[in-house]
């Protein structure tokens, strides 16, 4: 007697992955959505760019503050031109550190384009107000004041200087 085995379905493809249609309307949408985003971080990217400036201005007068005490020594805080293309801290002729440019940024200061501390670390004019802001797009919630009071303490304010 002969046996007959059951019929065989036939070999199926299980299909894994996307299809070339379905990865194009994916990345489409992903576009879109990105598109549409963009324009709202370019406030935080000024806003961003504003406080680093900011920080590094504080780090300089701090810098410029502990390296007059060390030295027993006048230590100036000094740009060539505007502040935004940057600044230097130097005791005498040799130069400490130097910071910048800071492209897209406004830095006003309420001096001159110098700052010297003393030998005892006060700022030698008194105090100063540095106000920073992005050029393109100034929004209040950009806007980043260094003040330094005459005992030579640097504190950063969000918003301008009053």
């Amino acid at each position: 007697m002969r046996t007959l085995s059951p019929p065989q379905a036939p070999a199926r493809c299980d299909p894994r992955g996307f299809t070339l249609v379905e990865l194009l309307a994916t990345l489409s949408v992903i576009a879109i959505l990105a598109f549409a985003a963009a324009p709202s971080f370019s406030g935080v990217i000024a806003a961003q760019r504003a406080r680093n400036a900011a920080l590094d201005l504080s780090a300089a007068l701090t810098l410029a503050r502990s390296e007059a005490v060390k030295r027993n020594a006048t230590v100036t805080v000094a740009t060539p031109g505007a502040w935004a293309s940057g600044w230097t801290v130097s005791a005498g002729a040799e130069k400490v550190r130097g910071f910048g440019p800071y492209d897209g940024m406004a830095i006003t200061a309420s001096g001159g384009s110098a700052l010297p501390f003393g030998n005892d670390g006060r700022p030698a004019n008194g105090g100063a107000m540095f106000q920073v802001a992005p050029t393109a797009a100034a929004q209040a919630t950009s806007t980043v004041c260094v003040q330094l009071s005459g005992t030579g303490r640097v504190a950063l304010v969000s918003g301008t200087c009053s």
